[in-house]
């Protein structure tokens, strides 16, 4: 009976050795509750069998690296702002050309006469204008005839300048005429003042008066 006891002890004790030693294979072990025997300097008990250390040593042995985590995924790049785009400030500009009827007119016609440079420079500026708004076109005229004929040949010439920015390219939506007549004559009372004898000289005297303006509102860039 006490064979027996013994004899099962030693195959339970061989059992669990054996056990301990195919989970440390390579490796001495004892029964203290630690895996593997270790010497005073913390140093692992290797037994002189043939194991793969890479594959089956132990990492606290120093004979195989522990199991690496695997790095935490980069961050997603954040998307790049949109580009602020910073409308241009516009400021409203007011120009007034006035332009001598001499050269461009007959005397008493509102018939445009080909070939004024002046004309031509104007056309080609409100043309070439991207941020042309509108074109204001007056007709004057000086004080001589009456004041209803002068009115009604202010109005005639104006209406002439319009139709010809328009014929040369300038939206017609863009462009108005009105005729002054002799309202803002300037030369009146000066001319008269200084008495003279022939009508061409006073005519001559005169010329000024017989004028359109032409007031151009248009727009330009300004820095921020």
């Amino acid at each position: 009976m006490k064979k027996s006891i013994k004899l099962s002890a030693l195959l339970a004790t061989l059992l669990l050795t054996g056990n301990a030693f195919a989970a440390n294979e390579g490796y001495a072990n004892n029964q203290t509750g630690s895996p593997v025997v270790k010497n005073a300097y913390g140093e692992c008990w290797r037994l002189p069998t043939t194991y793969d250390k890479a594959r089956d040593g132990l990492v606290e042995c120093g004979d195989r690296e522990a199991v690496k985590a695997a790095p935490a995924p980069a961050p997603a790049a954040k998307p790049a702002p949109a580009p602020v785009v910073v409308a241009p400030k516009v400021q409203t500009v007011f120009k007034t050309v006035s332009l001598s009827a001499e050269g461009l007119f007959g005397f008493n016609s509102a018939q445009i006469v080909a070939g004024n440079q002046q004309l031509e420079t104007l056309v080609s500026s409100l043309k070439a204008d991207k941020l042309l708004k509108s074109v204001a076109v007056e007709g004057h005229t000086d004080y001589l005839g009456s004041e209803k004929y002068n009115q009604a040949l202010s109005e005639k010439r104006a209406n002439a300048v319009k139709d010809y920015f328009v014929a040369a390219g300038v939206p017609a939506d863009k462009v108005t005429a009105v005729g002054k007549g002799e309202s803002e004559a300037k030369l009146t009372a000066e001319c008269t003042a200084k008495k003279f004898k022939k009508r061409a000289d006073l005519i001559a005297c005169l010329a000024s008066d017989r004028r359109f303006d032409v007031t151009v509102e248009t727009a330009k860039e300004v820095q921020q």
